[in-house]
């Protein structure tokens, strides 16, 4: 199999909306942007071994591969169109090319997202996607607009990528006899973690509810903590969280049952894929009256002034967490 005949088996999709001119087998893909509407934009990379585990199943790459994308139009408020595919493989593989792609093509359909054109070229694997999606004019959800005595909320449950993580690599590094000791809870709790690292959940649902009242918003990917310092910088202000509003699921705490281990999980594991958001106090009861029993989101503190210039992030017991080693976020090229 070549490199046309792969993109036709597996990445020409049928039934082509009727915005989009010209897709896959053309130079370019030629899309239409709807009136009055801004188009929005996000490219991610996954290399193997540093975004998933070099044993992930293929259609959970795929699927991770679009979700980490359609996450930052969430943060957006965006609403999901297109996104092209530049994938590097090491060898065709037509078993992992029809998992990889089946994941892929899955979570597209579910948010009418449309393969419109990419690449594919010989080397060490990796995934980059480039997503682009569609906001009213002048409404997409910004990093700066945070104010003083605006609520931090936060979608779901954090920490439990970060879970899988740990357990994957301990599976790896123990013996099936240690395995074999796990109780049923604990081998379902893992299964659970696990699935929230290979098959993140794209808030789209909820982000279509919190659009309307959020003053920002931000996905974490790298990190409760981290993340929500790059609100705090552009938008000029600080933070005070309640560590014990976190929202730690229950398979989080059946496998990690030290609550200060949950906690640094939650606020620095990364990979969650949540939205992180700001709602002004004005709107704040009115967006618990809407979002009620259509979305799990949880109230973890408040945005507070800056006090000598610095974007700090204090608990609710005045310890400035930023400052605390264990509590710093991912970044691919720290030192």
């Amino acid at each position: 199999m070549d490199e046309f005949n792969l993109i036709q088996k597996y990445f020409t999709w049928n039934k082509t909306p009727r915005d989009v001119v010209t897709a896959v087998g053309d130079d370019a893909a030629v899309i239409e942007i709807p009136p009055n509407k801004q188009l929005v934009t996000s490219i991610d990379t996954l290399v193997s071994g540093v975004h998933f585990p070099e044993n992930t199943p293929p259609d959970a790459i795929g699927h991770k591969a679009l979700a980490v994308n359609l996450s930052d139009l969430a943060a957006m408020g965006a609403s999901p169109r297109w996104f092209t595919l530049a994938l590097t493989l090491p060898e065709i593989d037509e078993t992992w090319l029809e998992g990889f792609s089946a994941g892929l093509k899955e979570l597209a359909q579910q948010h009418d997202c449309f393969l419109i054109g990419g690449d594919t070229t010989r080397g060490p694997l990796s995934i980059s996607i480039q997503v682009m999606g569609v906001v009213d004019t002048g409404k997409a959800l910004l990093r700066s607009d945070a104010r003083v005595g605006d609520k931090i909320y936060v979608t779901g449950t954090l920490g439990d990528a970060a879970a899988g993580l740990q357990s994957i690599f301990s599976k790896d590094n123990s013996s099936n006899k240690n395995n074999n000791k796990k109780s049923v809870l604990e081998k379902e709790a893992d299964k659970v973690c696990q699935k929230h690292l290979n098959m993140p959940t794209p808030r789209i649902v909820e982000s279509n509810i919190i659009k309307h009242f959020a003053s920002t918003c931000i996905d974490v990917s790298d990190g409760l903590l981290q993340d929500l310092t790059h609100i705090l910088e552009a938008s000029g202000v600080a933070a005070e969280l309640d560590s014990t509003q976190l929202p730690l699921s229950s398979a989080l705490m059946t496998l990690v049952t030290d609550n200060t281990e949950a906690t640094q999980l939650a606020l620095t594991g990364g990979d969650d894929y949540e939205l992180l958001f700001t709602i002004p106090e004005s709107r704040e009861a009115n967006f618990v009256g809407i979002v009620k029993g259509k979305a799990k989101v949880t109230c973890i503190g408040v945005i507070t002034d800056i006090t000598e210039n610095q974007n700090t992030i204090t608990d609710e017991n005045g310890n400035i967490l930023t400052n605390i080693d264990k509590y710093k976020g991912y970044n691919h090229f720290h030192v």
